[in-house]
């Protein structure tokens, strides 16, 4: 993908699957352990992607997500919308706070959230993109406040014995 990054689909035989170091201990694990990969059905779930500089390249990083329905935009109705919602992503530490070359003013970073808004604007009756992230996790809220995202107005919650987490958004327009 010109001006972009290249993705494809990750495989559980990806050798760089166990080096890879994001430097956020649930993302690692999760992505090494292939715990999106089903065994039994002989594919991921979520579907899960790598994402490389250039094809056969590098390793940037990876994700995992799917579409599904969540509430509403507008906070007030009771139907539910369709969304991209990501699972998980990890960036390499390598490529951390590090510019794209093939996308000025980007960071790598940014250029996996920017394919991952094109998939999702590419899916009809898709409103937006959603995640949870740690609220202790500053360097991933800030980039995906870059990016456009919004805390959801609830606030943090407790999900888990981890810290507190955030539900975000980014809605399409």
């Amino acid at each position: 993908m010109a001006g972009e990054i290249f993705y494809e689909f990750a495989l559980p035989d990806d050798p760089f699957l166990d080096r890879f170091s994001s430097g956020y201990q649930a993302a690692d694990d999760y992505f090494r352990n292939r715990k999106w990969f089903n065994v039994e059905k002989g594919s991921s779930s979520p579907p899960t992607y790598v994402f490389r500089v250039h094809e056969g390249g590098p390793v940037v990083g990876y994700c995992a997500f799917d579409f599904g329905k969540r509430p509403h935009p507008d906070d007030s109705s009771e139907a539910k919308a369709r969304y991209l919602v990501i699972y998980m992503i990890g960036v390499d530490q390598a490529f951390q706070r590090t510019q794209n070359p093939l996308a000025p003013g980007q960071t790598f970073a940014a250029s996996i959230m920017s394919v991952i808004e094109n998939i999702a604007r590419a899916r009809e009756s898709c409103v937006g993109l959603s995640l949870w992230v740690r609220s202790t996790n500053e360097a991933a809220t800030g980039l995906y406040r870059k990016v456009g995202f919004t805390e959801d107005p609830g606030g943090p919650s407790r999900r888990d014995e981890g810290d507190p987490i955030l539900t975000m958004r980014k809605i399409l327009t």
